[in-house]
């Protein structure tokens, strides 16, 4: 089950005078999931070098094919072993005041997606013991992350109405209805004359945080919410 998380960033209050003569609040609100990852991404790099080319290509290969036979081990289908990088350099170092040629470098980078977290107990350990490989990094993602952001753009929404309620309830006026809604910055609407309604006015409101659990993720969306009182 999901634990939604609403974060308050910033409100912004501002009492616009226009032809219309009515007032406006602009909030700017961020709303957030707090769920625990599905799925991890390892980046890996094979290097091979030598100075004849044929043979740091071939070693590349071997290395290559037993990266793949220990990726099958654990189960990870073909889908989900992308080869994102393949080169072949001259590899130099630095000596005596000069670069001295080693060799010819040949290397690739693969991202592997990991659908089942309980296999990286042994596959992590094993590709980070192997001289053979360099492991770039490990990133954790959740399966559903296009769902979790529309959830959290939906938690910032509530989190607007629900200010600008409470902010409502300090001021003559007694309704409210959205003029402007957008997940970048906006303009208040009916900008000339404006003057600021101190008290509300602060930087903006104490920033409010929680403690995240360790291993959890965070899908958290922006929104800025302009609302037209009366």
């Amino acid at each position: 089950m999901f634990r939604l998380l609403l974060i308050l960033m910033v409100i912004s209050l501002s009492a616009c005078e226009t032809t219309e003569n009515y007032k406006t609040i602009l909030l700017k609100t961020t709303g957030s999931v707090e769920i625990e990852p599905d799925e991890a991404s390892i980046r890996i790099q094979l290097n091979c070098v030598d100075k004849d080319i044929s043979t740091a290509k071939n070693q590349l290969i071997k290395k290559a094919d037993m990266l793949y036979a220990s990726l099958k081990k654990h189960g990870i289908n073909d889908k989900d072993i992308l080869t994102t990088r393949v080169d072949m350099n001259k590899d130099y170092t630095w000596k005596n005041n000069t670069y001295v040629f080693k060799g010819y470098k040949a290397s690739t980078t693969t991202n592997v997606k990991v659908r089942d977290l309980k296999i990286l107990e042994d596959l992590y350990p094993e590709l980070l013991s192997n001289e053979q490989l360099t492991v770039g990094g490990l990133s954790y993602q959740h399966s559903k992350m296009d769902s979790l952001n529309e959830v959290a753009y939906l938690n910032a929404l509530e989190k607007a109405k629900t200010l600008a309620d409470k902010i409502i309830s300090t001021l003559p006026e007694q309704n409210k209805v959205i003029t402007q809604i957008s997940n970048i910055e906006i303009t208040k609407s009916g900008n000339t004359n404006e003057r600021k309604l101190k008290g509300l006015q602060e930087s903006e409101i104490n920033r409010s945080a929680m403690t995240i659990n360790v291993g959890n993720m965070i899908a958290q969306k922006q929104l800025y919410v302009e609302f037209k009182i009366y």
